[in-house]
């Protein structure tokens, strides 16, 4: 449950931010996270929540967007999105969805582990680059007045 880790991280860093701008309390909270994470929202929410009691960020809104992933063949320039590269882990890997249709793949623990494990289905290179989609970051925030 990378979720929980996730979200301390967000929390500490916005509490930091907190302190230094002398913020008593937040409005609202947007996050922005990587496809590739496959982060659980419901139980990044929770985290969140639990971790933010008692703090300037105790009942914020938070509002979660996912950033899509889109890798990029540094060899023939093709691109490709995120269900095409699961088709390929699966496929290479058997990695098989649960049978609620959830998937989780390697790249949803360790993100880097794509170099190793893809490779461009147009030429077959590995000389690729994830593009967008992989990391989490705070896009916005409203501070109460």
């Amino acid at each position: 449950m990378h979720e929980w880790s996730l979200a301390e991280a967000v929390v500490n860093s916005l509490l930091s931010f907190a302190r230094k701008e002398g913020v008593s309390s937040f409005r609202e909270v947007e996050l922005t996270f990587g496809e590739v994470m496959e982060l659980n929202r419901d139980i990044f929410r929770t985290a969140f929540e639990e971790l933010s009691r008692g703090t300037p960020l105790e009942g914020a809104r938070l509002v979660i967007r996912e950033e899509p992933a889109l890798f990029r063949c540094n060899s023939c320039g093709h691109t490709w999105d995120f269900d095409e590269a699961h088709k390929m882990l699966s496929h290479e890997l058997g990695i098989l969805e649960e049978p609620s249709g959830d998937r989780e793949s390697p790249l949803h623990f360790l993100p880097d582990l794509a170099r190793a494990l893809l490779k461009c289905p147009s030429c077959g290179s590995r000389d690729f680059e994830l593009v967008s989609g992989k990391n989490l970051r705070v896009s916005r925030v409203v501070i109460s007045e």
